[in-house]
């Protein structure tokens, strides 16, 4: 009898510190990467926040496998500001059997800011990912983050992803939880394309503004419009989280360049209430 196959796990792990220089200016203070995990030299893009860095981190696997468990672990000093991305969508492969899964933890010291804008996971037919955000903040900490996915079928035949899971958890200095955010989409999901759910959209992205002080957000958010928002292939909702934890943006696109156009409104309107100005786009 043939003798199955005992597939391991294959991690990943990557830890990043951002600190702030005697001139204000932000630096990577420490760094760690293992495979499949490339990170590139701080830039400093935005003239309207020339001491925000930042930082491309690259995979040179070609995406997420069965059985990858990837762990980011990303801590800003107090009165640092970074901006972190990645040089593309990462492709989610068909599995047999396992699943893929992120990890990742962002602590943000006292007046801390932080940009943890990824680009979308992009899920293959098959498909199980699992994604797990952590946010710890101390008081005057701003935190941006977003999930994203997308599905795509290769080869045209209808195939659907397995499942797709995020969890968002806000947390203050002490440890106590303020705000969670669950999602779950599985292949019936995906097909019913049902209202509530998905519809006609083939993108979604969460983006979280953790930030103990939200009205100015709040007030901004509305004008997300001004930034290129096209209503008729995205929706976009925003809702006050518990705990004064901040806001959370929810959005649904017809496809991968209506969703990088309504994640850049979303980022834009966030930034200019945040920081007086809006963001430059960053070059992929």
């Amino acid at each position: 009898p043939a003798v199955p196959v005992q597939r391991g796990l294959r991690l990943g792990r990557i830890s990043l510190e951002f600190a702030r220089d005697g001139n204000g200016r932000t630096y990577l203070g420490h760094q760690f990467a293992s495979y499949p995990f490339h990170v590139c030299k701080v830039q400093y893009q935005d003239g309207d926040c020339p001491n925000l860095a930042t930082l491309y981190v690259q995979s040179c696997s070609g995406g997420l496998y069965e059985d990858d468990r990837h762990r980011l672990e990303l801590r800003v000093k107090s009165g640092a500001e970074a901006h972190f991305t990645t040089q593309a969508s990462t492709i989610v492969h068909s599995m047999p059997a396992g699943q893929a899964r992120q990890d990742a933890r962002i602590t943000a010291e006292s007046d801390a800011y932080l940009e943890y804008l990824p680009d979308p996971h992009i899920l293959f037919p098959r498909s199980s990912f699992a994604s797990a955000i952590r946010i710890v903040m101390a008081p005057g900490a701003t935190v941006l983050v977003s999930d994203s996915v997308m599905t795509h079928d290769p080869h045209g035949l209808g195939g659907l992803p397995n499942f797709y899971r995020s969890e968002i958890v806000i947390e203050d200095g002490d440890g106590r939880t303020l705000a969670i955010d669950r999602l779950r989409l599985d292949t019936p999901a995906f097909k019913a394309r049902a209202p509530g759910i998905l519809g006609a959209f083939n993108a979604h992205v969460t983006l979280v503004v953790a930030t103990r002080d939200p009205l100015a957000v709040t007030i901004h958010a509305a004008g997300c419009g001004g930034f290129g928002f096209d209503y008729e292939d995205a929706a976009i909702g925003v809702s006050v989280l518990p705990n004064s934890a901040g806001l959370v943006f929810r959005v649904l696109a017809k496809d991968g360049a209506m969703l990088k156009r309504t994640m850049h409104a979303c980022w834009s309107a966030a930034r200019l209430a945040l920081k007086g100005s809006v963001p430059v786009a960053r070059r992929k």
